[in-house]
């Protein structure tokens, strides 16, 4: 009997759970609520306006370098394998007056440079050969002194010794301007004038004597005619011409030519620059001498001439 209840209890639990499933699945509730797992809000105010400003931008002007401030002249005695940054000629650099040279003087120039600053097209090798350029380097009167030219795009760089065919050499104390003219395809010419050159000093090999010629005007005043050397200018050049003299050239034969305007002052000025040396160097009597020669005020200079080789 017992067995027989259970046996029906059991077959009609699930007819039970059944009617149970199905009236919970067609009721309707009366208020659903949907809730949100995120807990962002929407957002309506709109955000800071960002407008990107200088607040330099009235007084960029009066920020910019005072060009002027510096002399834009090929340094004292320069030369592409130097370790040391290029001397600024401007009072305002601490100790301007110590520098160094090499025993070769190199004078360079930047032709494509220039190019560049007169043509905006751009040129390939390709559609550059009917271009056409030169390179004068003319003296003070104006008279070509030396000249470079080519065809094609021109040259990034342009290294010149000092020297011209004619083997002459560039004065010391003189100016020389570099001008470029520049063909184009259509056979228009362009010109452009770069920097000065001028150097207070030229260091030149010429046969078996190595001359370091300066500017007297360094040496002795704008007038050339001090009787003793300039303090601040003279003895800061013959220290660097000491300097170079003790690290290559140390204990040869050095003699000093001075031209000046009358033959009694350039024969003071040798002296005073011989007896400079011969104290910078310690170099005993034998080794130097000095003479004098009168001169055009243009040629006046001092050279210093050692016997290398």
């Amino acid at each position: 009997m017992l067995k027989l209840l259970a046996t029906f209890l059991l077959a009609a639990a699930p007819a039970a759970a059944q009617e149970a499933s199905t009236a919970t699945y067609n009721e309707v509730p009366e208020e659903v609520v949907i809730k949100s797992e995120s807990s962002d809000e929407l957002r309506t105010r709109k955000p800071p306006l960002k407008v990107k400003a200088d607040k330099f931008e009235s007084i960029a002007k009066s920020l910019e370098a005072d060009k002027n401030l510096f002399r834009f002249e090929s340094a004292d005695f320069v030369s592409f394998s130097r370790n040391h940054p290029e001397k600024l000629q401007s009072a305002r650099v601490i100790k301007p007056w110590r520098t160094s040279f090499s025993d070769r003087t190199i004078i360079a120039f930047y032709p494509r440079r220039k190019f560049e600053e007169l043509f905006s097209r751009n040129y390939t090798e390709k559609n550059s050969r009917d271009l056409q350029w030169t390179l004068s380097i003319t003296d003070e009167e104006g008279k070509i002194f030396h000249k470079y030219s080519g065809t094609g795009l021109p040259p990034e760089t342009l290294s010149w010794s000092g020297e011209n065919d004619a083997r002459e050499w560039v004065r010391a104390g003189h100016s020389y301007a570099p001008v470029y003219v520049f063909v184009d395809e259509y056979g228009s010419p362009k010109t452009i004038i770069g920097e000065l050159v001028k150097f207070t000093a030229i260091v030149y090999q010429k046969g078996g004597n190595l001359t370091i010629s300066l500017d007297s005007a360094g040496l002795f005043g704008p007038n050339k005619s001090a009787r003793a050397l300039d303090k601040k200018d003279g003895e800061a050049l013959l220290s660097a011409t000491a300097d170079l003299v003790k690290r290559r050239y140390y204990n040869m034969p050095l003699r000093v030519k001075v031209y000046a305007q009358t033959k009694e002052l350039a024969d003071l000025q040798a002296d005073l620059v011989k007896d400079y040396l011969k104290a910078a160097l310690m170099s005993p009597e034998n080794l130097l001498s000095a003479e004098g020669q009168e001169d055009s005020y243009a040629q006046q200079r001092t050279d210093i001439v050692l016997l290398n080789k």
